[in-house]
């Protein structure tokens, strides 16, 4: 007899899970629908950029797609590190076993990718299913993103590029100036912290 009502509480227990999926997508608003679309994309960009040629074109692609899937399904779970683990375990792979060569603009990219999916994975984490998003919410959003990221990447190809132009002492000066550099980054993002 128990074993019998075990097995009728497993089944209420799905069919409950399975009604309260349906009523979020039937709840569910265009803007945080767009911003776990965003996290998606923001995830398997990343993963394709950082895997080797010859995982990405083929059959193990498909278990990128589901990584980049996952923290969409659920931007406040582990499921997020785990897809910006995987980048960074691909990063290594593509840059060491599979002797890539390490270029800058494909870092920088990766990074922006990664920062971006942390982002919308954050503001996905907090918005409801059926919250009304305003599209300044989401542009004002992205503008601190995209600044952020231009900032990083002048810095990085700033400090990269520096030392071919100096002469002599020109390790000390390139790491002075963008020790500088990152400061000013620093505080540029700590008065974003403040406007909060």
């Amino acid at each position: 007899m128990s074993e019998r009502s075990e097995r009728q509480n497993r089944r209420d227990d799905a069919f409950s899970w399975i009604e309260n999926l349906t009523d979020r997508v039937r709840r569910a608003a265009p803007g945080p629908m767009l911003v776990r679309g965003g996290v998606f994309l923001a995830a398997l960009a990343a993963q394709l950029v950082a895997w080797p040629g010859a995982v990405v074109l083929g059959t193990p692609v498909l278990v990128l797609v589901v990584i980049a899937v996952l923290p969409a399904l659920t931007p406040r779970s582990w499921l997020v590190t785990l897809a910006v683990l995987a980048a960074v375990l691909g990063w290594l792979a593509s840059t060491t076993a599979y002797q890539e060569p390490l270029t800058y603009w494909r870092l920088i990219l990766l990074a922006g990718l990664l920062y971006l999916l942390h982002n919308l994975a954050a503001l996905a984490a907090v918005l409801p299913y059926d919250a009304v998003v305003s599209p300044g919410v989401l542009t004002g959003w992205l503008r601190r993103y995209g600044v952020v990221v231009l900032l990083t990447a002048a810095v990085a190809m700033f400090t990269r590029l520096l030392p071919t132009y100096l002469p002599g002492q020109r390790y000390l000066v390139a790491s002075l100036v963008g020790l500088g550099l990152m400061v000013a980054v620093a505080a540029y993002l700590a008065t974003l912290v403040r406007r909060r």
